[in-house]
This record gives C-alpha cells, structure tokens and sequence, in this order.
C-alpha cells in the first residue's frame, strides 16, 4: 500500500512538471499554432485531470505539417535536438519523428504530422487525420487554449495504438475504459458509424475483447462489430493475458500484426506489395538502418518477404463477417 502511494505521489508530482513544460512550449509557439497533445498528455487534461493518477513517459504532441518549422524552432530554443538527422525519410516512412534533450531530466518527444502513423496500416483509414482535425474541442488550461481531440475522435486513436503495440500495456486499455464509460448513447453510435466509415472495425472488435477480459461485462459499452470466428483472432484472444514483445525473432510478426487490422482485403494487398516493394524511406525504418546500406538489403528484403508471406497467408486472406444492425 506505502509503495502505491509513494507511486501516486511521483506520478503526480511527475505530471505537474509535464504540464509546465508543455505550457513552455505553447508559450515559445505562435498563437494561431495549435499544438495537440496525444495520448497521456492529453488525458491529464480530461479524465485523469483531477489527481494526475496516471503515468505518462514521452510527451506526444500533434503539430500540421505547415506549422513544423515554428514548432522544431522554438523546441532548439529548449535546447531540444533530433534524435536522428534523416528527419524527411522518418516523416515520410512514420508521419512523426523525435526529438531529445541532453538534460535526461527533461522530456522526450514525439511529434507527429499524422493520427495513424503504421505505415502498412495508415492508408487503410482514408482521411481519417483531417477529419479528426476538423472537429477538435477546446479547453482553457491556466490561462491558454487547449486543443483536444474530440472523445469519440481519441478513442479511436488510442486503440489503433493499443492494438499495433501488440497490447503490450495494461494502462492503454484502462484509458480507454474510462474514456468509454463517460461516452452518452449518442456518441456510442457515432463511434460505430466512425469505426465503419474508416475502417476500425478490426481495432474496435479487438479492444472490446480486451475490455471483456479485463473489466465487469455490464460496464462494457464499446461493441463487437466483427462477429465471424476465425483462426487469426481465435488465436490472437485464446490468451487474453499473454503479453507480446518486439524481441528480434518477433520483428517480423510485429511488421505483419498492421495486416490484422486492416479491414478490408484491397487495401490489404496494396499494403503487401508496399511491403514486398517498399520505398528507400520505409525499409530503412523496417531495419533501422543507414540509407547508404539500403542498397544491399534490398534482395534480401524481397526474398524474406516472399518467404514469410507463407507463413502469415491466414492474416492477408481472412474476411471479415460484419454484425447486422
């Protein structure tokens, strides 16, 4: 129990001075450059508001790609750098890229230009970015204006995230459990009519498996909008608490994990042949590797991909049977 509480007391203390920073950075930042906060930071600001009761690592913040530059500026004035000098083949594989500080006590971030940013996957979601863009909500947060993305909006985006870090952290799915509960019926329909319109079908019928596990039925109000029992998700949901990781011999299960989630098979074949077929930028992400060694890697790409898609063939073919409304 000491130790909870001395964990609570840490984390709040933690936010506290996450907060503060991101209000530093907003305040180096022009006025009319809106700069999102995602994922835990932006929850401290909706349903972890009043104790902070929630362990945030990196800062994740969303900028558009026209208001980069004034961004990455007042960053170096921080003394913020990138974490690696390619940042146009990283923006152009991932839609986000990194910067560090040389100080260890001051915070990491990750900035992103696009929502979905699983290069085998982002296609898939049509304009799913500007749309969510479109219909942010504002807050007033110690004298500055907040953009947040809508509630519907972030948990859709925070489970795509779930689900493509091979469900790896228990706190991910708790967030989305609390986001759900304070959903009205209303925007539970609209979550079903967005989860169809851009193809999250797949990711809302495996973070409600997840949610049944884990939490009480009768408070789970996210529904299962893929019915059809098949070998990938029995497999995937036969063992709700096993936990996956990105070790070396799982590099290239976690590559193929994106074709689980794509939900209709067109979009899946194009996003194969850019896997057999990929650009410079992507296969030097794929093997975190310098771009004068892509020349080499290349053939060998080619012939492991071919080989693995033996393997995977059950996650590119898999159809998906729809619940009837």
């Amino acid at each position: 129990m000491q130790n909870k509480i001395e964990s609570a007391q840490m984390d709040y203390v933690r936010n506290t001075l996450l907060i503060n920073h991101f209000h530093k950075i907003l305040s180096l930042c022009e006025e009319n450059v809106p700069i999102i906060p995602l994922k835990g930071l932006s929850l401290l600001f909706s349903i972890y508001k009043e104790d902070y009761a929630r362990n945030v690592g990196d800062m994740d913040i969303f900028v558009s790609e026209n208001n980069l530059e004034t961004l990455v500026s007042a960053l170096k004035k921080l003394g913020y750098v990138f974490k690696k000098q390619n940042i146009n083949y990283i923006l152009r594989a991932k839609g986000k890229f990194d910067m560090i500080h040389p100080d260890k006590k001051q915070y990491d971030l990750d900035i992103h230009i696009d929502l979905i940013t699983k290069k085998f996957y982002r296609n898939s979601t049509g304009n799913f970015t500007s749309f969510a863009l479109s219909r942010l909500r504002t807050i007033e947060h110690n004298g500055k204006t907040i953009f947040l993305l809508s509630p519907v909006d972030e948990w859709l985006y925070l489970a795509q995230h779930y689900c493509h870090h091979l469900f790896a952290n228990d706190k991910w799915l708790k967030d989305l459990y609390l986001l759900q509960n304070g959903f009205s019926d209303k925007e539970i329909m609209e979550l079903v009519t967005l989860a169809k319109r851009f193809r999250f079908e797949r990711v809302v019928t495996a973070v409600h498996r997840h949610l049944r596990y884990k939490y009480p039925q009768n408070a789970i109000q996210i529904p299962e909008l893929v019915i059809k029992k098949h070998f990938v998700f029995d497999r995937l949901f036969r063992n709700p608490n096993r936990k996956y990781s990105y070790t070396f011999s799982n590099r290239l299960i976690a590559v193929y994990w994106k074709f689980i989630f794509i939900d209709n098979f067109q979009f899946r074949l194009k996003a194969y042949m850019r896997l057999l077929f990929p650009e410079l930028n992507v296969l030097s992400d794929i093997y975190n590797c310098p771009s004068r060694m892509i020349g080499l890697i290349y053939p060998f790409h080619f012939v492991l991909v071919l080989f693995s898609s033996c393997l995977f063939l059950p996650v590119l073919l898999i159809k998906n049977r729809y619940k009837r409304e």
